[in-house]
C-alpha cells in the first residue's frame, strides 16, 4: 500500500523526516491537492507548501481547542498523530485503498514506537527544543525501518494490521519452549526471544508482555540484520528503549544468529558479554540442533509443516487466534515443483490484506436488530467475489468463539456452496496446532 509520512516540527514547521513508499507529486496550481502516486525513490521530496499547510492545519485547530485527528482531499487521507508538544506525524495514504482508520492508526503506534526504540523519546523531546538539526541528522538512524513499515510487501506481515505476533506453525513448540528457558535461566534474564526472519518460534513471559507494538518492531530490528555471508559476524548488540518497561532507561538488544534466519535474542543490562551470550546459546541449543534446522524450512515457501496439507482450491489464508496473540499467514499452502512467482504473491498478499481490512471495516459497524435491543449481532461468516477478476480468487472469512478468525483467499473457479466446508476443515486443523 501506499504511504507518505510526514515528521515535522510544528515550532518551525521544518520537516525532520519525510519517507514514502511512493513520491507525491503536485500540481502548479493547487499545491495543497495531492494528485498522484508515482513509484519512485523514497528519498524525494514532497512540497514544502503541503507540509505548512498540513502543520499550520493542525495547530491552529488546537488552539481553538478542537483535536485534528484526520483530513482529506479528493485524492488523499491525511492522518495527524501528536508525538509530543513540539512534533508532529502526518501519515497520508490514497483514497482509493480505503483503509479502516485503526490500521491506519496501529501504524502511527509503531512509528511512534521505532522512533522511542532506537532514538529515545526523551533524547527526541529535548532535541526537538534545542537541536532540531541533530534531531533531524540523528533520524537517519530509523530509515531503513519506516520504509519497511510503510512498505508492506517487504516482509509480507500482517502483524501490522492484525496487532498480533506473526509466528508459523506445525513444530514442536515445547522443545523450542524448553530451550529458551534454559537460556533464560541461564542469564538470569525476563526477556527472550526465538524469531525466524520476522516471525516469533518462541518467547518468554517478560517478552510476552511487552506491547504487540514494541515485540514488532523488536522482530523486525532482529530479521532485517540478517547476514548473508556466514564470514561476517553472527551476533549483535544493539541499544534500544522500551516505554512499556522503563523509557529512561537503556537496554542491550543481544541477537545471536544460529543458521539460515534463525535468531536468539535477549533484552538485557550489562551482562551477559557477547561472548558469553554466543557461548550461553551454543550450549543450551545444541541437542535440539537438528530440530531447530528443520525450522528453516517452515519459512519459505509455506509458514506451515508439510504435514499440514490444505485442500488445493486455497491459493493464500492468513488465521489469527485472539487467545495467544499470534497470526499465521501462507501466500503459497499448496506445495508445487516449482514455486510461484514474487509478482504472484504480492497479488494474493493485497487481496488478502484488502479482503481482512473490509471484514474489519464492517466489523466495527454497530449491526443492531430492529428492536433495538442492546445484543450487537457478530458476523461470524462473510464471502467475497471480486467482480473485477473473479476468475481468479473468491474469498470467505469465518469467526469461531470471538477467538479464531480465517481468511481464505480461494481459486475463482470453486463452487461457492464448497467454500463454507472446506474454511470450517482448515479452521479445525489449524485451531490444533496453534
Amino acid at each position: 500500500m501506499a504511504y507518505c509520512l510526514v515528521f515535522v516540527n510544528t515550532n518551525t514547521c521544518h520537516p525532520l523526516l519525510i519517507r514514502s513508499t511512493s513520491i507525491l507529486e503536485r500540481n502548479e496550481h493547487t499545491p495543497e491537492m495531492i494528485l498522484n502516486l508515482l513509484e519512485r525513490p523514497s528519498d524525494n521530496q514532497i512540497p514544502l507548501a503541503l507540509i505548512g499547510i498540513l502543520t499550520s492545519s493542525y495547530t491552529f485547530s488546537t488552539k481553538f481547542g478542537i483535536q485534528l485527528r484526520s483530513c482529506h482531499t479528493d485524492d488523499c487521507r491525511i492522518h495527524f498523530y501528536e508525538y509530543n508538544e513540539h512534533l508532529l506525524m502526518c501519515l497520508l495514504e490514497p483514497t482509493e485503498l480505503d483503509i479502516p482508520n485503526q490500521c491506519t492508526q496501529y501504524k502511527l503506534v509503531l512509528l511512534r514506537t521505532l522512533f522511542n526504540m532506537i532514538i529515545g523519546y526523551e533524547y527526541i523531546d529535548q532535541k526537538s527544543q534545542t537541536n532540531s538539526q541533530k534531531l533531524e541528522n540523528d533520524l537517519h538512524l530509523v530509515k531503513f525501518y519506516v520504509d519497511t513499515i510503510l512498505n508492506d510487501e517487504r516482509t509480507f506481515s500482517f502483524g501490522d494490521l492484525t496487532q498480533c505476533a506473526d509466528t508459523l506453525c506445525g513444530f514442536d513448540r515445547h522443545t523450542m519452549y524448553a530451550c529458551l528457558k534454559s537460556i533464560s535461566d541461564h542469564c538470569k534474564c525476563d526477556h527472550v526471544c526465538i524469531t525466524l526472519s520476522n516471525r516469533i518460534i518462541a518467547s518468554s513471559v517478560g517478552w510476552s508482555r511487552l506491547t504487540q507494538a514494541e515485540q514488532y518492531i523488536l522482530t523486525l530490528l532482529i530479521s532485517l540484520n540478517d547476514y548473508s555471508n556466514d564470514i561476517l559476524p553472527t551476533i549483535r548488540d544493539m541499544p534500544v528503549y522500551l516505554d512499556s518497561i522503563d523509557r529512561s532507561r537503556n537496554y542491550r538488544l543481544l541477537s545471536v544468529r544460529l543458521f539460515g534466519q534463525i535468531y536468539i535474542s535477549i533484552l538485557c543490562s550489562s551482562t551477559p558479554k557477547m561472548s558469553e551470550f554466543e557461548s550461553i546459546v551454543e550450549k543450551y541449543t545444541h541437542p535440539h540442533i537438528e530440530h531447530i534446522q528443520n525450522l528453516n524450512s517452515l519459512l519459505y515457501p509455506r509458514s506451515f509443516n508439510e504435514n499440514i496439507l490444505f485442500d488445493h482450491n486455497i491459493h493464500a489464508l492468513l488465521y489469527i487466534n485472539h487467545q495467544t496473540h499470534f497470526c499465521v499467514s501462507t501466500l503459497e499452502p499448496t506445495k508445487q515443483n516449482l514455486p510461484i512467482s514474487m509478482s504472484i504473491k504480492k497479488h494474493r498478499y493485497g487481496i488478502l490484506r484488502d479482503f481482512y481490512m473490509e471484514i474489519i471495516r464492517m466489523d466495527k459497524e454497530k449491526m443492531l436488530p430492529y428492536d433495538n435491543s442492546k445484543n450487537e449481532i457478530q458476523m461470524n461468516e462473510m464471502y467475497f467475489l471480486n467482480t473485477d477478476d473473479s476468475s481468479e480468487h473468491k474469498c470467505y472469512f469465518l469467526r469461531e468463539q470471538e477467538f479464531f478468525q480465517l481468511y481464505i483467499l480461494f481459486d475463482g473457479n470453486i463452487p461457492n456452496i464448497a467454500m463454507r466446508g472446506i474454511a470450517k476443515k482448515t479452521l479445525l486443523i489449524l485451531r490444533k496446532n496453534l
